[in-house]
C-alpha cells in the first residue's frame, strides 16, 4: 500500500518524469511533478511541492525539502539544490541554486537566478531577490536579504546535526511507509 501511494505523488508532465534514486524518502502527501531528480538519501517531507514542468529540478544527495516547501523551476531557470542542504518548512525556491551544506530558513524565499553559497544560512522569513549572490559561509537576513556576517562553527555544527537527524527520521519513515 505504501508503494502505491508513493507512486501517485510522482507525476509525469509532457514526457518529463520524476527520477528517484535509491534511499530517497518521499512523504505520500508531497507532489513531485515533471523533470525532477532526487539523488540518493534525499528526503521530501509532508505537503512539499516540487514542480518542474518548464525546467529541471535536481535535489542533491542527502538534501531535505521540509514540510510545505515549494520548489519551482520556471521557464529559463532550473533549480539546483546541491548535497547536504536543508530547505526549511514553508520555504519557496523559484528558479535558483542552493549550494552544498546551505540552509534556507522557515518561510524564506529565494527567487529566479539567485544563488546561495555553500554552508550559508538564509534566515527565516528572508527574501533573496532575483539574481542575488549570497557568498559561501554567509548568514543573510532581511527583506531584501543582506549578508550580516560569516556563519560560525557552532551554526555549521548545528546544521550538520539537524541534517543527520532528518536523515535518521527519513529512514524510519521509509520503513513505515514502504
Amino acid at each position: 500500500m505504501g508503494k502505491m501511494r508513493r507512486k501517485r505523488n510522482l507525476i509525469p508532465f509532457k514526457g518529463r518524469s520524476p527520477h528517484v534514486e535509491e534511499g530517497v524518502f518521499i512523504d505520500p502527501s508531497s507532489r513531485i511533478m515533471g523533470d525532477v531528480t532526487l539523488r540518493s538519501g534525499a528526503s521530501v517531507w509532508p505537503l512539499a511541492v516540487l514542480r518542474a514542468d518548464s525546467e529541471a529540478i535536481v535535489i542533491g544527495t542527502n538534501s531535505a525539502i521540509l514540510d510545505k516547501a515549494l520548489v519551482e523551476a520556471p521557464m529559463g531557470h532550473r533549480v539546483l539544490i546541491e548535497e547536504d542542504v536543508i530547505i526549511s518548512h514553508g520555504a519557496i525556491l523559484h528558479g535558483c541554486i542552493v549550494r552544498r551544506g546551505a540552509l534556507v530558513g522557515i518561510g524564506a524565499i529565494v527567487l529566479d537566478g539567485a544563488e546561495v553559497g555553500s554552508n550559508s544560512i538564509i534566515a527565516s522569513g528572508s527574501l533573496v531577490p532575483p539574481g542575488t549572490r549570497i557568498p559561501d559561509q554567509s548568514l543573510a537576513m532581511g527583506i531584501p536579504a543582506k549578508v550580516l556576517r560569516p556563519v560560525n562553527e557552532k551554526e555549521l555544527a548545528a546544521q550538520k546535526e539537524q541534517l543527520a537527524e532528518l536523515m535518521e527520521k527519513s529512514e524510519e519513515y521509509r520503513k513505515i511507509l514502504g
